[in-house]
């Protein structure tokens, strides 16, 4: 579909979901490791009729707590806004289609509806957007997944995680780099919304590309064998409505004997 980046934007909640197999590494003779990785891009906004209300998004919010623990929404500690604009969630499942095809992919902004036969990761992701000045904008991204969820079909370790922004109604004006102390990170820009979330293994990183057109994403890598989650927050200046576009990526791995 060869829209541009504004005409993908009022199209209104376009959807872009991409898979691939990262690669096969042998391990020994007889095991071999299959990673995955697949990903889902959104074209977002008001146009888009899949955005939460304030207690929608508390709802939300109390749901990922309810399944992520302290690697939910807002994670072990925060600090949270309170001129709230606006939220979009999504969920998001890399299946089998057939045996030979374990990165296909199904994703929705309304997370009950993805339910697919043979579910090999659920990431479940959220981004909500906050007034924090006079036309200054901040949003918070949170993404999570398990690599125990009973509704897999094989066993598997969570291998990355990333979620991001590109705003396209104004430039990015500052973002954070979360910090890490022992086992828990942390993301801030100073004053809400803040948080820290456990980090069980790996590292985390960001990618910012300040000014128009401009980009920010958080990113983790790593090896858990459970949840694992991640959040980051950006700032926007601009004098009208929310244009922008959100990409979640997620990845595992599995051995296979041969």
């Amino acid at each position: 579909m060869n829209l541009s980046r504004r005409a993908a934007l009022r199209a209104g909640g376009g959807l872009v979901a991409a898979a691939g197999l990262a690669g096969c590494v042998e391990q020994r003779v007889t095991k071999r490791t299959t990673e995955v990785e697949s990903s889902t891009h959104w074209a977002l906004s008001p146009d888009v009729s899949e955005s939460l209300s304030a207690s929608e998004f508390d709802t939300y919010v109390d749901e990922m707590k309810d399944r992520y623990g302290d690697s939910g929404v807002w994670g072990r500690e925060s600090e949270q806004p309170d001129n709230f604009e606006t939220a979009y969630v999504q969920q998001f499942a890399i299946k089998r289609d057939t045996p030979g095809d374990p990165g296909g992919t199904k994703a929705s902004l309304r997370p009950g509806d993805v339910d697919p036969d043979a579910p090999l990761l659920f990431t479940d992701a959220s981004v909500a957007i906050y007034s924090v000045g006079e036309n200054r904008y901040r949003y918070w991204l949170w993404a999570a997944a398990d690599a125990n969820d009973s509704r897999l079909v094989r066993d598997i370790r969570l291998g990355a995680l990333s979620a991001g922004v590109r705003p396209q109604a104004g430039p990015i004006a500052d973002a954070a780099k979360p910090s890490t102390s022992g086992d828990e990170a942390t993301v801030s820009l100073g004053t809400p919304p803040t948080a820290t979330f456990p980090l069980r293994d790996g590292s985390l990183g960001t990618t910012t590309i300040r000014g128009e057109d401009g980009t920010y994403r958080v990113n983790w890598a790593g090896d858990v064998n459970g949840v694992q989650s991640v959040n980051g927050v950006c700032e926007e200046e601009r004098t009208s409505a929310h244009e922008f576009f959100w990409t979640l990526s997620a990845g595992y791995r599995f051995e296979t004997t041969e």
